[in-house]
């Protein structure tokens, strides 16, 4: 069976770095412990006899890790014990050392330690973004193959928006789009991340674009947001600051620009620490250009709604109408 590991250890917020030999991982849990394992391929349901079956390397060091969609009562119990490491789909738990690692767990701690954690609940946060974009009913497995999650954090994401989406024949599509947008733009905290400010006196919209050319050349997967792209989508404010996410530095000096602190800056390249920025940039009726690829809407009405500028909450009204029309159609 074809067990999606990987996304359910990133539901559980965990980050996994390589091993010290093949198939072995380096698992770092939201509070920043530790774990090395080697990943036994999955199966439906973890039994003794799926541990009797396992044949560890000789001499190794590494704890195996059981994966299935479920497991017995007596695997469990031996997990919970400390004897075995287990990971389950049904319900999503990851047992290691005998510590219980759980979705609830992790929204029951406290806020200051959840902004810690890189992986802080983007993938719920994408599905919601998804909802609110997408102009025609999305099925929940494509909705978690455009974010990169487990169809079963999908479906959660979706009985919790509860009256704010409706399932029907063709998929799941956002019912209240307004308050959709409301509740995801409160909880969300931005894309966070390196920030680098710029300084040129050209054009904003120029300075954005040579910063785009600039980095398409070093195939950095430049996504304007902010100004700019709040300009193409529905003009309304003059750019002021030019904002473009970057998968990796670029260094502009080549094309006019100095760099600048972020308050002094006319362009900020940010390497985001949401992973799932790149994924929905291509979904829902919105414009395409060859010149810039912009940001999903939703980043980009975000970007603008918490920037500092005196137009620009009215500018992002005028995105969040566009967004709700565009689910409307």
């Amino acid at each position: 069976m074809g067990l999606d590991v990987v996304s359910l250890l990133r539901e559980l917020n965990f980050r996994i770095d390589g091993g010290t030999r093949e198939r072995s991982w380096l698992l770092r849990s939201p509070e920043n412990a530790i774990f090395l394992v080697a990943v036994v391929p999955s199966v439906e349901r973890v039994s003794a006899r799926t541990m009797r079956n396992f044949i560890a390397p000789k001499g190794s060091p590494v704890r195996p890790l059981f994966a299935g969609l479920t497991a017995t009562d007596g695997v469990l119990e031996q997990a919970r014990a400390g004897q075995v490491d287990v990971l389950t789909e049904h319900p999503l738990q990851l047992i290691l050392k005998g510590t219980v690692f759980t979705p609830e767990a992790f929204e029951q701690a406290a806020p200051v330690q959840r902004k810690s954690s890189r992986r802080v609940a983007w993938g719920r946060w994408a599905v919601e973004r998804c909802l609110l974009l997408a102009d025609t009913p999305m099925r929940q497995s494509e909705i978690a193959g455009y974010v990169g999650v487990s169809q079963q954090m999908v479906s959660r994401v979706c009985k919790n928006l509860g009256s704010l989406v409706t399932n029907t024949i063709d998929g799941v599509e956002a019912q209240e789009p307004v308050k959709l947008l409301e509740r995801w733009t409160a909880t969300y905290p931005g894309a966070g991340g390196q920030q680098f400010g710029w300084y040129s006196l050209d054009p904003v919209v120029k300075q954005t674009l040579n910063a785009v050319e600039e980095a398409r050349l070093l195939d950095l997967h430049p996504l304007v947001s902010g100004d700019v792209a709040a300009d193409r989508l529905m003009p309304w404010k003059l750019p002021t600051r030019g904002l473009i996410y970057v998968d990796s530095p670029i260094d502009l000096s080549g094309r006019g620009f100095v760099a600048a602190p972020l308050e002094e800056a006319t362009l900020i390249t940010c390497i985001p620490d949401d992973p799932t920025i790149w994924r929905l940039s291509e979904i829902g009726a919105f414009p395409i250009y060859e010149d810039l690829d912009l940001a999903d809407a939703a980043l980009v009405y975000w970007d603008v709604l918490n920037s500092n500028d005196v137009d620009s909450r009215e500018a992002a009204g005028q995105l969040a109408a566009l967004i709700a029309t565009t689910l409307s159609l």
